[in-house]
């Protein structure tokens, strides 16, 4: 007695001309395995990412915010030489 063989069954269909039973052609096995490796897989990105965010935001935390110095912040930005003018149109 020969195993059955999922490949030869599919083959055979499609020798002979005629449609492969789904179960035959699936690509891969579904789960509870799958399906919890993907919702780890997902809230371990959103992690990092929220944690990544985080980090980042650290520049505009309240410790850092402007203490009233606009004057001196103005002056950091202000450009000794005139804005140069626009090129003529025509």
């Amino acid at each position: 007695m020969t195993p059955d063989n999922p490949h030869d069954r599919a083959a055979d269909a499609v020798h002979q001309g005629r449609p492969v039973e789904a179960q035959y052609v699936r690509q891969g096995r579904g789960g509870v395995r799958i399906l919890t490796l993907l919702i780890v897989s997902a809230g371990a990105a959103a992690v990092l990412l929220l944690g990544l965010w985080f980090v980042s935001q650290g520049g505009f935390a309240a410790t850092n915010a402007n203490k009233g110095d606009q004057a001196v912040d103005v002056a950091a930005f202000k450009d000794s030489a005139p804005a140069p003018a626009p090129p003529p149109v025509g």
